[in-house]
């Protein structure tokens, strides 16, 4: 199983990421994929306790770019400008904040920005775990993704 931890939109909400790390180490996930929006640089401490590698892709709203950069690099995260794509079990992995038009050639596609859960079967499948942060619908989601069976899975926080 090759399962991946994604997570969108947390806007500085400290406690809703120590929820969504010790989530995503207990499920055991393999990587996590963070979809933007981080906001501020001291975000990024909170993801230290993760046990996998951790790759971020900018948002609209992570203002100090290059001091995110700096921390996650110190913190060992990779930090994608506007798009991630990684190969894990022989599927290619897009991601993005907001929603690419139109949607680059992947075998799953992975987005945030809209603060809304999304999942659209087909090739190919289309993902966004919703907003982590809560501040907007009131629900703090992540979601998990297999690469081998194509199974997403949300949790709410």
């Amino acid at each position: 199983m090759s399962l991946i931890g994604l997570i969108s939109d947390t806007h500085d909400n400290l406690d809703r990421v120590r929820l969504a790390v010790k989530l995503f180490n207990e499920l055991k996930v393999e990587r996590v994929l963070h979809c933007g929006d981080l906001v501020a640089p001291f975000v990024l401490k909170e993801f230290k306790p993760l046990t996998v590698p951790f790759f971020i892709v900018l948002g609209n709203c992570d203002g100090d770019r290059i001091s995110i950069k700096d921390v996650a690099a110190q913190l060992g995260f990779t930090v994608f400008d506007g798009r991630g794509e990684l190969t894990v079990a022989g599927k290619t992995v897009c991601f993005t904040h907001q929603p690419a038009n139109p949607i680059p050639q992947c075998d799953f596609y992975i987005h945030g920005h809209t603060h809304q859960v999304r999942y659209e079967s087909g090739c190919p499948i289309v993902v966004n775990p919703g907003e982590a942060g809560g501040w907007l619908t009131a629900r703090s989601t992540v979601a998990t993704l297999d690469t081998e069976t194509g199974r997403v899975d949300f949790f709410e926080l």
